[in-house]
């Protein structure tokens, strides 16, 4: 039987070839994205361990948590006494004080801005430092620093260059040496600046406070005894860690992205996947019924049903195993493009050796052949089924969908509107959406046989013009109702999710960024360059912006993190004072004014999820501080509390009792009276020229700022989704090859009763073209409807309303057009390059 399998296999390669590879394409985006964020996660782990390789014990100022959404909170500076304490304890070999904190490079008189951090750190002596000298010597006198090699390749700074660091205060000093870390010439997308302690005490204003004690244990000392003995001396507001759980901890907190990226693509493959899937049913589909007296001979001669089912899954299993091998490959290559395209749209990941590991051999191998062979299962069923004298019988000609089949169908089907409609009216729930879509999908792949004779003719009607090639095309089409739909399907998945994501994305930024615009009246918005989570800019900007007399006020912004249980929320921090001058807030109770006396106002949303009014408590667990309970001051509108970014508001000053961070998100300005906004800008920019990582924005500029990130994962989205649109246009490929083999008679007597070449090319493409616009128009009701459930289900959080991108859309529309003709291409050319005499006698 084996042989056999692999001889069938082998003979019918050419019907299989595209089949294989759809299965390839999708096992390379699942290798892809599991070596991708293997990787990027193993490099962070290496950083983080290189960081902190001859650290024993790290002591921190201690904090209810370390990280929130992939930020590592700032903690309180060290008292320059708590060195001494900590050197005396018995067992400890060294105790080195260490400074960090951010500082811009400036080389040439222009500022170097990463798209990452701009680190001002001590110099660290071997054994605890994780730079290592590749060129010149340790900073020693008060005005020298040493530059990581990666920044000094890049922007021409060698030694004895004058390079300016800027931090709290500003410095002009000369380069003694370059550093490495570890074996990299520097941080990926960074810029570090390592200087003497004291230096970095000053730049940084800590006094003679120091950020973190690296301890070095003596020989023989074991880590967790000396760890309590360094807790115990150091007392219960001081965190005593291990130097590999600080590396851990670290590296979790900054793989936060990564298992976002992870997600987000693995879905992504899923979805590649899934129209794979349809591929490989339907071919094998027309395969057995193709080969249908073939199967008859093997049962006449004494083959069991299970035998022609074992040989079906086998040519299956083959199918699935060479793609999967060649999947594999591929996707180890691909990771490097795929983490190249995630950089493109603004995800910065790690660069470094591919990791490839046993896991991700093993999940591949398993949904490369789980899904080839299970696509596979549904056609080989019922070729077993057929009894001998009727696979004798049985023509290639298609029936309709059965009975049973047409009522799940309808059932399903109405479950998928049903729930749709929940959503759409404010009844519904993300995952009542979720299931009414698995449930429209389902009743679609059911109901098609069914819908797809009438819908080929009515849209298929504009192919009319085309004479007698376009109704010929038409008919085709609706006579072979079963391999129509699972084509178009297929292909109307791929535009689905397309179609969906771009609503989604399009309706969610345009109410952002009218909510932004209605919310914020500001004339100027001054903001770090980089984008950071929390903020970046320093607070210098607010005090020479506020000073200038073009500027009736300035009004500062901060954000941070806070646990609100096992959960992480975000929180804003405004000045109540002069927040008023420069928005325009609605408070549905209380006043934001209130906010002073160490209150909290919340989103409307957030109060009626949470049961809370004016004068109620939330308790909130600060890092700094632990947990505290702040009265509710006001309730904000919930499109107000979207243009603050957050549904918490708090005060500047409260934020200033419970947070380290000393760093704004925004500072909006309002122009003074007479001051016309060319003026003020050039104001505004003269007097941060020494701030090049603050950026300033209209209004209109820093609305759209909004929505950066958004565009930028569907952009991503968008373009890995094509991928899935590739697979389905191989599809309509492999249908219409595989349908001229059997149709090879009916288009012999075509030309022989007067058809052209041309004629009868352009009755194929017609063909293809139909079924891309059957899946337009099935993808594009599906996705748009679904968006519009998602929008009016996540309206009362995000407050946001349904957008058409019509323009965009209409580009998708275009696309797939034109992509279906391309499909027909190869197609058309093998139909017309048929031999008529050897047509017409083929059996």
């Amino acid at each position: 039987m084996w042989r056999l399998v692999l001889r069938n296999t082998l003979a019918h390669r050419g019907r299989l070839a595209l089949t294989l590879l759809a299965v390839l394409l999708g096992v390379t985006f699942v290798t892809g994205s599991l070596v991708l964020t293997d990787t990027s996660r193993r490099l962070l782990d290496e950083q983080f361990r290189t960081a902190t390789a001859g650290v024993d014990l790290a002591v921190r100022d201690a904090a209810a948590f370390d990280s929130a959404m992939g930020v590592e909170v700032e903690r309180d500076p060290l008292p320059a006494t708590l060195v001494d304490r900590v050197r005396a304890v018995p067992g400890v070999a060294a105790a080195v004080p260490v400074v960090r904190g951010q500082g811009v490079l400036s080389a040439d008189g222009k500022a170097i801005v990463p798209a990452g951090p701009s680190l001002l750190m001590s110099w660290e002596p071997a054994p605890v430092g994780a730079f290592t000298l590749r060129t010149g010597r340790a900073p020693v006198a008060d005005d020298e620093v040493v530059v990581d090699a990666a920044t000094a390749a890049l922007h021409g700074v060698g030694l004895g260059s004058r390079v300016t660091v800027r931090a709290d205060e500003t410095a002009v000093l000369r380069v003694v040496g370059l550093a490495g870390f570890g074996a990299e010439p520097g941080l990926p997308n960074s810029t570090v600046a390592l200087v003497g302690l004291p230096v970095a005490q000053r730049l940084l204003g800590l006094g003679g406070g120091v950020s973190e004690i690296d301890v070095v244990a003596a020989d023989g000392a074991g880590v967790r005894r000396l760890r309590d003995a360094v807790a115990t001396a150091a007392g219960p507001e001081y965190e005593v860690t291990a130097g590999r759980d600080l590396a851990a901890s670290s590296a979790a907190a900054a793989k936060t992205q990564v298992a976002s990226l992870q997600l987000m693509l693995l879905a992504l493959a899923a979805a590649a996947l899934l129209v794979g899937a349809f591929l490989i049913a339907n071919t094998f589909s027309i395969v057995i019924t193709q080969r249908a007296g073939e199967l008859a001979v093997l049962r006449a001669a004494g083959a069991t049903g299970a035998q022609v089912l074992a040989s079906v899954l086998g040519e299956a299993f083959l199918v699935g195993v060479t793609a999967t091998a060649g999947g594999i490959g591929l996707g180890v290559a691909g990771a490097t493009g795929l983490r190249g395209l995630a950089g493109a749209f603004g995800m910065t990941l790690p660069d470094g050796g591919l990791v490839v590991a046993p896991r991700t051999l093993a999940v591949a191998f398993v949904i490369g052949l789980g899904v080839t062979v299970l696509s596979a299962l549904g056609p080989a069923r019922r070729a077993a089924a057929v009894a001998p004298v009727e696979a004798m019988r049985r023509s290639a000609a298609e029936t309709g969908a059965g009975r049973g089949r047409t009522v799940t169908g309808g059932l399903a089907a109405g479950l998928g509107i049903a729930g749709l409609a929940a959503s759409l009216i404010g009844n519904g729930s993300v995952a009542v959406l979720a299931a009414a879509a698995v449930s429209a999908v389902v009743g679609l792949a059911l109901l098609g046989p069914v819908v797809t004779p009438a819908l080929s003719r009515t849209i298929g009607r504009p192919l009319d013009a085309a004479g007698v090639s376009g109704r010929l095309a038409r008919e085709s089409a609706a006579r072979a109702p079963r391999r129509t739909a699972a084509t178009a399907l297929a292909l109307a998945l791929g535009l689905a999710l397309i179609s969906f994501m771009t609503v989604l994305g399009t309706s969610i930024k345009e109410s952002m960024q009218r909510s932004y615009t209605e919310t914020i009246t500001a004339d100027f918005v001054v903001e770090s360059a980089r984008n950071e989570m929390l903020g970046g800019l320093s607070h210098h900007v607010h005090h020479h912006v506020s000073e200038l007399p073009q500027v009736a006020v300035a009004s500062r912004i901060r954000y941070g993190h806070w646990k609100d249980g096992e959960r992480t929320e975000a929180l804003t921090a405004v000045d109540p004072g002069t927040l008023s001058r420069v928005t325009a807030l609605h408070l549905v109770e209380g006043s934001l004014e209130a906010v002073s006396g160490g209150g909290v106002v919340l989103a409307e949303n957030i109060a009626r999820e949470r049961g809370l009014r004016v004068g109620d408590t939330l308790e909130m667990t600060f890092s700094r501080t632990g947990t505290q309970r702040l009265t509710v001051a006001g309730i904000l509108r919930d499109r107000d509390a979207q243009a603050l970014s957050t549904g918490y508001v708090i005060s500047l000053d409260t934020f200033s009792r419970n947070y380290r961070e000393d760093v704004d998100a925004a500072v909006l300005v309002k122009v003074a009276d007479g001051v016309g906004d060319d003026a003020a800008e050039k104001a505004i920019t003269a007097a941060l020229a020494d701030e090049p990582t603050a950026k300033v924005r209209d209004q209109a500029s820093a609305a759209a700022a909004r929505s950066l990130t958004i565009d930028q994962v569907l952009g991503l989205v968008t373009a890995l989704l094509m991928l899935a649109v590739l697979i389905a246009l191989l599809g309509i490929t492999n249908t219409l090859v595989l349908s001229i083999l059997e149709r090879t008679r009916e288009i012999g007597l075509l030309r022989a009763v007067g058809m052209t070449g041309a004629q009868l090319r352009w009755m194929i493409r017609g063909e293809a073209v139909l079924v891309a616009a059957l899946a337009i128009v099935l993808g594009l009701a599906l996705g748009v409807a679904f968006a519009a459930g998602t929008v009016s289900t996540l309206g009362s959080a995000t407050q946001a309303t349904l957008t058409i991108p019509a323009g965009r859309l209409l580009l998708v529309v275009a696309v797939a057009a034109l992509a279906g003709l391309a499909a027909g291409a190869l197609p058309a050319r093998r139909a017309a390059g048929l031999d008529v005499l050897a047509a017409i006698t083929r059996s």
